[in-house]
C-alpha cells in the first residue's frame, strides 16, 4: 500500500492504531488537497502489553533456554530486566525477577562453558588424536 494514498473504510477499520499526519514537503501539493496519513504505531507500544501477559512470555522464553538455546536466555534477560528490576513493585515481579536472574545466569554459565570447551578443544585436539571430530583434514605435505 502506497503511503501518500488515503486507506479505503475496510482498511481503516482493520487498523488499530492511530492516524498520524506526515509533513513531508510544505512546497509539494496533493491533488486530493488532503494531509497524507500514514498509520503506525504509538511509540509506547510496549507498555501495552499487560504484566501478566509479559510474564508468560519471560516464562516461555526462560524454558526454551533449556533445550540448548542459550540465545533465548540473553534475549529474556535483556527484554524483561527493566520490569523485573528497574520498574514500580507490582504483584508479578517476584516472578519476573527468578526469570529473569536465572536465565542471566544461564546464559553467562553457557558462553563460560562453550569458550572453556573451544579452548581445551583447540589446544588439546593433537594430544587426543581428536582431528577426526572436525572436518578439515591436514594432509601434512607442503
Amino acid at each position: 500500500m502506497d503511503i501518500l494514498s488515503n486507506p479505503t473504510t475496510s482498511q481503516s477499520n482493520e487498523n488499530q492504531y492511530s492516524e498520524v499526519t506526515i509533513h513531508q514537503n510544505p512546497q509539494a501539493h496533493h491533488a486530493s488537497g488532503e494531509e497524507p496519513t500514514e498509520h503506525r504505531p504509538p511509540p509506547n507500544w510496549r507498555t501495552n502489553i499487560r504484566m501478566d501477559e509479559k510474564l508468560t512470555i519471560c516464562r516461555k522464553y526462560y524454558i526454551a533456554g533449556f533445550f540448548l538455546l542459550p540465545l533465548f536466555w540473553l534475549v529474556n534477560f535483556t527484554w524483561h530486566y527493566k520490569d523485573a528490576y528497574r520498574a514500580e513493585p507490582f504483584e508479578e515481579q517476584p516472578q519476573f525477577k527468578h526469570y529473569v536472574l536465572r536465565s542471566g545466569i544461564g546464559f553467562i554459565f553457557w558462553t563460560v562453558s562453550i569458550i572453556i570447551w573451544v579452548f581445551y578443544f583447540q589446544t588439546q585436539r593433537y594430544y587426543h588424536d581428536w582431528d577426526f571430530l572436525t572436518f578439515n583434514f591436514p594432509t601434512g605435505s607442503a
